[in-house]
């Protein structure tokens, strides 16, 4: 009999994921309250409703027959997911407490502190009228403690600007709750690993930045410029963060800020990160990145090694706006011998703000490692809007 897959989520960023689903030969229903989705138009079945109101997801699991139950790229999906699988017996799911201490930023920046691991110093409050940051220096940064892309974070350079700061932050937190932490300065990274009981089997490095939202990424490559010496010593705390956890088989994603041989920890995640991280990978590595994330959740075993060859320089980068525009058509002029286009919009349609939404994701694989540093944080530079005249 074909087995029942239910995708949580419909949006692009998704689509990768549904089809390494599909080449399984599965019976793929997906669910998300935007009907005009790219994975509503390939599925076997189609459920429209927000899957971030876990209830409901818990009462369409309840009335169905799912073999399989697989979040997409946002933390609303996944942390639904996860507390949808602690009723049942869904492969691929830490405990819900684990999954909360790894997507909740503040439950997660005690977790760091407890076991001193890494990370900026942090104090959470839901009480923005009677603030105290005794004991912290400005800048400061305030973040919702359920947000994802960036969105809500504000940079406080001093104590004067922190209660408006605070009062838009908690405006993006559907908990009404934030985090503040100390800014640390670094290059922005991220640690991709996937894990196979207990151990790291296979992990990337990538380089990010930045340059249109200030805490939402636009522009990486892959391999990273990080030091051999550097990756180890992320890749061990990553590994100590698993034992501590005792997470259980999948993909671990992390983004840290780095500063010569010192770095920080700023957030995990057991989702597959967006805007197509796994093509990145993909196209420099030679792997199928999406295969190995979908794995845990289908009972699927990871393999115990992972061959790698050499890799190609490789750029991504999401194509969006500091303001909104009525799109008309864009160029870019990024070079590469290999050069392709995810378009995410129409012609005439209106392209909102970063972080909120986002135009296209271009990659390219560029002739050389020192081309290819060179050209990444830069690529913003070299796109042209042309909005609708008239």
């Amino acid at each position: 009999m074909t087995k029942r897959v239910l995708l949580v989520g419909s949006s692009f960023s998704a689509v990768p994921i549904f089809f390494k689903l599909k080449e399984r030969g599965f019976h793929v229903s997906v669910c998300g309250n935007v009907s005009g989705d790219p994975c509503h138009k390939y599925a076997d079945e189609s459920f429209f409703f927000d899957y971030s109101q876990r209830e409901k997801l818990l009462e369409l699991v309840e009335s169905q027959t799912f073999d399989y139950l697989v979040p997409s790229c946002n933390d609303y999906s996944y942390m639904s997911c996860a507390w949808v699988a602690s009723h049942f017996d869904f492969p691929g799911y830490d405990s819900y407490k684990t999954a909360l201490i790894l997507h909740n930023k503040s439950d997660f920046r005690e977790f760091t502190s407890e076991y001193n691991l890494p990370a900026p110093r942090a104090l959470k409050t839901s009480d923005i009228d009677n603030l105290s940051v005794g004991g912290f220096e400005f800048p400061l940064l305030v973040k919702p403690v359920d947000s994802f892309s960036g969105r809500g974070v504000i940079k406080v350079d001093s104590a004067e600007g922190l209660a408006t700061a605070c009062d838009v932050s908690v405006g993006s937190s559907r908990a009404k709750s934030l985090v503040i932490e100390e800014f640390v300065s670094g290059g922005l990274h991220s640690h991709s690993a996937f894990i196979k009981d207990g151990k790291i089997v296979v992990e990337f490095f990538v380089d990010e930045f930045c340059t249109v939202y200030p805490y939402q990424v636009n522009c990486s490559n892959h391999p990273s410029k990080l030091s051999d010496g550097v990756q180890r010593n992320i890749s061990a705390a990553m590994s100590r963060l698993v034992g501590l956890l005792q997470l259980s088989d999948g993909l671990l994603h992390t983004q840290l800020i780095v500063e010569e041989d010192k770095f920080w920890i700023v957030e995990c995640m057991r989702r597959c990160p967006g805007d197509l991280y796994g093509y990145l990978v993909d196209m420099s590595a030679g792997i199928q990145y999406t295969d190995l994330l979908v794995r845990s959740y289908i009972a699927e075993d990871l393999p115990g090694r992972v061959p790698l060859g050499v890799y190609k320089n490789c750029v991504r980068h999401t194509v969006s706006s500091a303001e909104p525009i009525n799109f008309f058509s864009y160029s870019h002029a990024i070079p590469g011998e290999d050069v392709w286009v995810v378009p995410l919009k129409n012609s005439g349609e209106e392209l909102g703000v970063a972080p909120y939404d986002k135009l296209a994701i271009i990659f390219s694989e560029v002739g050389s490692y020192e081309a290819m540093l060179e050209l990444s944080p830069v690529l913003d530079s070299l796109i042209s809007i042309k909005p609708v005249e008239g």
